[in-house]
């Protein structure tokens, strides 16, 4: 690979602003199979590092799985084989990284929004690193890939409190980017990790991983109602002190994510609220509402490592 040195990766800032980072609709997305990721992430891939930069990545998985899809969806756009090089580093990455129970062990504690000590699990990054390996899987004919995707999604199907990385809502699974108690039900991060499952389903043939993907599409129909406020969407459905209303950023992204969501696996629900979310959106009132909230949310509940843990509501 290359040895340039690497850029952070963009972000959308501090308030998750929309007007900074957009994460469109995946211009490769095929509901018959597994091509390109739902989500375009190439604003994550915006240049090539050496193998030996990934190792200081080696607790953030979700980054540098978005990092590899970002590649590889530059590969599909036609940007060279490098790209797919690049993608196929990530991954051997992550293999040599996994652990025998299948995880990817998040190695930083997470001390502010949801207080975590490590180690601790991610269904999300456990989701998208399934998602990536599959890809490098068909593109490589790599068996190591396949098996890292196979093992990379046994965690979401294990609770949280049993070294896995689920919750259940009304008695249906739910995938948990953050595994706190009570449960967080982050919206965006269950999506991710049901995308997982389906590519593991989909692209390996295995039925019980698509079952699983059925699953939670039905769950998500069904309880997208909780995180719908009348005028905004909600981040996740933790017990704060103020309600975790969406940034623009998130609020954009779950339109985007519903939208791709329902081309995988239509829903009639999927779309509803995707079009009201979206006439949300285009309201300037209900968006400077939103951002008032946000703000007030970020004053109740910063992003500071140092206090975060002693946060009346964190726990761990």
């Amino acid at each position: 690979m290359s040895t340039a040195v690497r850029a952070r990766p963009s972000t959308a800032g501090f308030f998750s602003s929309a007007k900074r980072l957009v994460l469109p609709l995946g211009p490769a997305i095929d509901p018959q199979s597994v091509a390109g990721y739902p989500i375009d992430m190439r604003a994550k891939a915006q240049s090539r590092w050496p193998a030996e930069a990934t190792r200081s990545w080696a607790a953030e998985y979700v980054y540098v799985a978005q990092y590899g899809l970002g590649c590889y969806e530059r590969f599909l756009a036609g940007d060279g084989e490098v790209w797919l090089d690049a993608a196929l580093d990530v991954g051997r990455h992550l293999v040599a990284r996994q652990h025998a129970d299948g995880s990817w062990l998040q190695q930083e504690p997470f001390l502010h929004t949801f207080p975590l000590r490590v180690p601790w699990r991610s269904a999300m990054a456990q989701g998208q690193c399934a998602s990536l390996l599959v890809r490098l899987h068909l593109e490589a004919s790599d068996a190591t890939f396949a098996e890292a995707a196979l093992k990379g999604i046994e965690p979401m199907r294990r609770p949280s409190d049993q070294a896995g990385a689920c919750a259940w809502l009304d008695g249906s699974p739910w995938p948990e980017e953050y595994t706190t108690e009570p449960p967080s039900f982050v919206l965006n991060g269950a999506i991710f990790a049901w995308w997982g499952l389906r590519d593991v389903g989909v692209g390996l043939g295995n039925a019980a991983a698509e079952e699983a993907f059925a699953t939670g599409v039905s769950t998500l129909a069904a309880n997208l109602h909780r995180f719908d406020t009348g005028w905004w969407s909600l981040y996740c459905l933790h017990e704060f002190p103020v309600r975790p209303i969406s940034s623009s950023f998130y609020h954009v992204l779950h339109i985007t994510q519903l939208e791709a969501m329902h081309a995988l696996a239509p829903h009639p629900e999927l779309e509803a609220v995707r079009q009201r979310w979206t006439r949300y959106l285009e309201s300037p009132r209900l968006r400077r509402r939103a951002l008032a909230e946000k703000v007030l949310f970020r004053l109740v509940v910063p992003r500071n490592r140092l206090i975060g843990n002693r946060l009346p509501w964190a726990h761990f």
